[in-house]
């Protein structure tokens, strides 16, 4: 457990979580801009938090950290596509093992769905 007065760099989940920001942020501009200095930049960025997380995303979640290097190969050879899939199923992954301790709230099985339509 980490103890509040600690730095946020003391807690494991730290490089995690930013880890998940970096991935949704990265699909998106993939999917917009895929050839920009930006991109590359970013890509270099999760290429370093990755390499910080090994260890950790190796016992806890390897399906992830398989997603991440086949991402990298695809960034590599330029198939954006490829790359920007790959990163999806990262953050999905990674977004189960960081939410996992979250029960859903009770009351929430009691609320009504609120539905949507237009009308003519």
């Amino acid at each position: 457990m980490v103890k509040p007065d600690a730095e946020p760099s003391a807690d494991p989940l730290a490089v995690l979580s930013r880890m998940h920001t970096q991935l949704r942020i990265l699909v998106s501009a993939l999917t917009v801009a895929p050839d920009t200095p930006q991109v590359a930049a970013m890509l270099a960025g999760l290429a370093d938090t990755t390499a910080a997380a090994t260890e950790l995303l190796s016992a806890a979640e390897p399906g992830t950290l398989a997603a991440l290097r086949r991402a990298f190969g695809h960034a590599q050879a330029r198939r954006h596509n490829e790359t920007a899939s790959e990163l999806a199923a990262a953050h999905g992954r990674l977004a189960l093992l960081l939410h996992r301790d979250r029960p859903r709230r009770i009351a929430a099985a009691e609320e009504p769905t609120l539905r949507w339509r237009l009308e003519p």
